[in-house]
């Protein structure tokens, strides 16, 4: 079955029923991995270093996906921990499993640094996006309700507030925050994680050049058309959006805006400021 032939119809309200529409699941809200059956201190203790190491990584992930950390910029093992209030053990996991995604380059020992991407990648991550967040809302879209649509506008009107902000990493999570709600990636899945990779090496150029006012605006107002067509049951004119919205998000910067945005540093930047893990999901900017 082809992508669109997913989208034809939404059901009729009558079928939708009146469920809340589901919230994403916050990044860090882990149950903790099972250790192996032992002696019960010892089982304790395992379980809680496998959920301090995965907190860890996701704070790292979603200070990626959402642009907390800026392209070029050095991340040293020592501080990191320092900052995060842990052990080296957790940051050199969350660092190794980062790198090993090519979300990170490893630089010198116990650094690592934000990968800047030059256009012929963007390109590469653009045409994945296309195919892959199409993909993912082919298959969402069937299944919206009215709930969920009436989240989608919660959503939608923080972004518009954070799109006239100069908090980037704000608007990036905004933005985040309902483009994973419309694409239902709030479900485990094989597309959720390859999104996911793909979003944790992109996260950091796309906010980078989010800091041009007139990108953000016509970012959000492709996100708006397409939560307005899920509410008409237009799921022709949403998925024309949604491929419009990749679009612009990763257009090519103009010469004139280039030359006023920061520009990417040629060697990395020895600094990193460690964001604020989100601690639970709610409608605005604060999660994924």
């Amino acid at each position: 079955m082809e992508p669109h032939d997913l989208m034809k119809a939404l059901p009729r309200e009558a079928d939708r029923g009146d469920e809340d529409w589901p919230t994403l699941e916050p990044l860090l809200d882990f149950d903790g991995a099972h250790a192996p059956l032992s002696h019960p201190s010892s089982a304790r203790t395992a379980a809680r270093m496998d959920t301090l190491a995965e907190r860890t990584y996701a704070r790292l992930r979603y200070a990626l996906v959402v642009g907390q950390v800026a392209p070029g910029e050095c991340i040293t093992l020592g501080t990191l921990a320092r900052r995060l209030g842990t052990s080296v053990t957790p940051v050199r996991d969350a660092l190794s499993r980062l790198a090993a995604a090519n979300a990170l380059h490893p630089n010198r020992q116990s650094r690592v640094v934000v990968p800047v991407l030059r256009r012929a990648e963007l390109d590469e991550l653009l045409q994945l996006r296309l195919t892959l967040e199409g993909f993912a809302f082919a298959s969402a879209a069937p299944r919206h309700r009215v709930s969920d649509w009436r989240g989608f506008k919660v959503l939608h009107t923080d972004l518009r507030r954070a799109a006239e902000r100069d908090d980037l990493a704000h608007f990036a999570a905004a933005v985040w925050s309902v483009r994973g709600a419309i694409l239902g990636l709030d479900r485990s899945s094989v597309l959720a994680m390859l999104l996911d990779r793909i979003w944790c090496r992109l996260g950091p150029t796309f906010t980078h050049m989010a800091a041009d006012i007139e990108r953000r605006r016509c970012i959000s107002s492709h996100l708006g058309t397409i939560v307005g067509a899920i509410g008409c049951r237009d799921l022709e004119q949403a998925r024309k959006a949604v491929a419009e919205e990749i679009a612009a998000g990763m257009a090519p910067l103009s010469s004139a805006v280039a030359n006023e945005l920061p520009a990417l540093p040629l060697v990395p930047i020895p600094a990193f400021s460690c964001p604020k893990a989100p601690s639970r999901c709610e409608s605005g900017a604060d999660h994924v």
